[in-house]
């Protein structure tokens, strides 16, 4: 059971380890992202901050999406965590049953290219290209929300989507 595919251009931090996990009860955590596999002091970075109770693993896109289409994944409580909404959406398309998902979350996202991006809400940034797979992402059955922490408001990509475009 994939608990939650989650959108964050900082990939693992302290909210998403000592937060979303508790709250999620998530067993494994999958980093998906193509160029990080290839960047070891960014994985031993990210390794030294996950406690050691959790599976980690580190593997591209495709690599990940045969580990979630493995019938054994269904049996854990999985954190997915991408970097952007196009690797999202290349999960979503890879999965066999989309089902296992319980929902898909943006925490931060296009901060880092922000001058080239425009504002969707303070934590998310994007251009016409990420408005475009929002848009897909919001066709598969999955509630698709931005809530930075558990314990913070959540607000629908749907309603901010409309908003933006009425702007």
């Amino acid at each position: 059971m994939i608990k939650m595919l989650r959108i964050d251009d900082r990939l693992l931090h302290g909210q998403v380890i000592f937060m979303w996990t508790k709250y999620l009860n998530i067993k494994g955590i999958i980093v998906a992202n193509d160029e990080v596999i290839h960047d070891p002091i960014q994985m031993t970075a990210m390794k030294l901050s996950v406690p050691n109770h959790f599976k980690l693993l580190f593997k591209g896109i495709d690599d990940a999406v045969r580990i979630l289409n493995n019938p054994r994944s269904q049996n854990m409580n999985i954190l997915v965590m991408v970097s952007d909404p196009k690797d999202a959406s290349r999960i979503l398309r890879g999965i066999d049953d989309t089902s296992y998902i319980e929902k898909i979350n943006i925490g931060n996202s296009g901060r880092i290219d922000k001058g080239q991006k425009k504002m969707l809400t303070k934590e998310v940034y994007v251009d016409e290209e990420d408005i475009q797979i929002m848009e897909e992402i919001l066709n598969y059955p999955i509630p698709f929300e931005i809530q930075m922490v558990p314990t913070s408001n959540k607000v629908e990509v749907k309603e901010v989507l409309e908003n933006y475009k009425m702007s």
